[in-house]
């Protein structure tokens, strides 16, 4: 018989992403600049929610990080 196939151990990526954080800080920009110029207080709105996605985002990689130490 055959020697049998090697075992291959999967590591998890690793969820943090320096292009999702870039992704983040351009739309808060864009939207930042839209504010300045259009100055309407309904895209005012969407400042506070992209932060807060940005947080939550941090967030779940941080505890996914900290879960998956050895």
């Amino acid at each position: 018989m055959s020697d049998p196939d090697p075992v291959i151990e999967l590591t998890p990526k690793n969820p943090f992403s320096w292009k999702v954080v870039a992704m983040f800080v351009i739309a808060w920009a864009v939207v930042f600049a839209l504010v300045y110029e259009l100055k309407s207080t309904t895209i005012r709105l969407l400042l506070p929610v992209i932060g807060i996605v940005f947080l939550v985002y941090l967030v779940v990689c941080t505890i996914y990080l900290i879960k998956n130490r050895k």
